[in-house]
């Protein structure tokens, strides 16, 4: 993470409150529209089905969805059928495993047991270091992504602000994934 600037992360499904406490910052995903704070958009906006090497060969048209698992996860703000909408199969009959914990879905795309809908940014490093295929080009822009956020009216301290300049610049490096990361910066050199 960031050089200097002591990162603590906690990773939640409910809301911190950063008008109290020693939390200073959050990176939130949704619309960037909770109450008594100020958003900046970081990115993730964009999603798509991911899957197995080992079982992609089994995709070759979007309406092949039908023939193989779809992992749900319960938890997610993803819409399989905006996906699907915008490839152009709209009601194609999806089956498969569900799952209330993102990780374990996620676990089980890479596992061969399914395609899942994944952010491009939460992908990125399985797609680069092939774990995951992305089958299909399509790809919708959806209304949630990733928010830096900060409360209303509260001081923003330096090491604040120095975060979020490293954010803008780190975040769009990596969208591509760790590996093709790692070849950029090699090829850069010292």
């Amino acid at each position: 993470l960031h050089l200097g600037i002591e990162t603590r992360l906690v990773v939640t499904g409910r809301m911190i409150d950063l008008h109290h406490g020693d939390v200073d910052c959050g990176i939130r995903y949704g619309r960037g529209d909770w109450p008594g704070t100020r958003a900046e958009l970081i990115g993730g906006t964009r999603y798509r089905p991911v899957i197995s090497p080992e079982i992609a060969h089994r995709l070759t048209t979007p309406a092949d969805l039908a023939t193989v698992p779809v992992i749900r996860d319960t938890t997610t703000m993803l819409s399989w059928d905006a996906w699907l909408g915008a490839a152009g199969v709209p009601g194609v009959a999806l089956n498969g495993p569900t799952y209330d914990d993102p990780a374990l879905a996620f676990d089980a795309a890479i596992s061969g047991q399914g395609v899942l809908l994944a952010v491009d940014e939460m992908s990125a490093d399985a797609v680069s270091d092939g774990r995951l295929k992305r089958p299909f080009e399509t790809v919708v822009e959806s209304g949630v992504g990733y928010w830096f956020v900060v409360a209303d009216g509260r001081r923003e301290p330096p090491r604040v602000k120095a975060f979020r300049e490293w954010l803008r610049t780190e975040w769009p490096d990596s969208v591509d994934g760790y590996v093709a990361q790692m070849q950029r910066r090699k090829a850069a050199g010292p």
